[in-house]
């Protein structure tokens, strides 16, 4: 006899404060991409990072800050801190990834996987020039503050 799973509590339907996490979210994301260019050296590939930002902020947003709402004001920090790290981590791959492909073209790497580690530290590298405070700041800021609007959307509307 197959057991027969009724609900699955991975997929649950859409809230508003998934929506409104992930567009806030979103929009911190696009926002704080924006500011990074002026940060980094000249000539570095930065062709879409504002729209790929915007676009981890977006599933980030719904998958981290609308999941658990509802449980007071220290977890919604917390949800947005954590967010906004994950944002952190997925740009400056990103960003290793844009580099490691515009070294690729010049014939730099001997093997894949020499090409593969060096995405990381690429975007270590232009991580490190990236990041100042202007543009943590925003980060930060942008991500408890989409955190809080989705807790609001939430309560609003549940």
């Amino acid at each position: 006899m197959q057991k027969v799973v009724v609900r699955d509590t991975q997929m649950s339907l859409p809230t508003t404060a998934k929506l409104f996490g992930a567009l806030g979210l979103a929009a911190t994301g696009f926002l704080t991409a924006e500011l990074i260019p002026g940060n980094l050296p000249p000539g570095t590939a930065v062709h879409g990072l504002a729209l790929m930002a915007a676009s981890f902020g977006l599933l980030l947003g719904w998958r981290v800050i609308g999941r658990n709402p509802g449980r007071g004001r220290v977890k919604v920090i917390e949800r947005g801190l954590h967010a906004a790290i994950y944002l952190l981590l997925w740009t400056m791959v990103f960003l290793g990834a844009l580099q490691m492909m515009r070294e690729i073209a010049r014939g730099r790497y001997d093997s894949p996987s020499e090409a593969l580690l060096d995405v990381l530290a690429q975007g270590m590298r232009l991580g490190a020039e990236a990041l100042r405070l202007d543009v943590l700041g925003t980060l930060f800021c942008g991500a408890v503050l989409s955190a809080m609007l989705a807790e609001w959307a939430w309560k609003r509307w549940h």
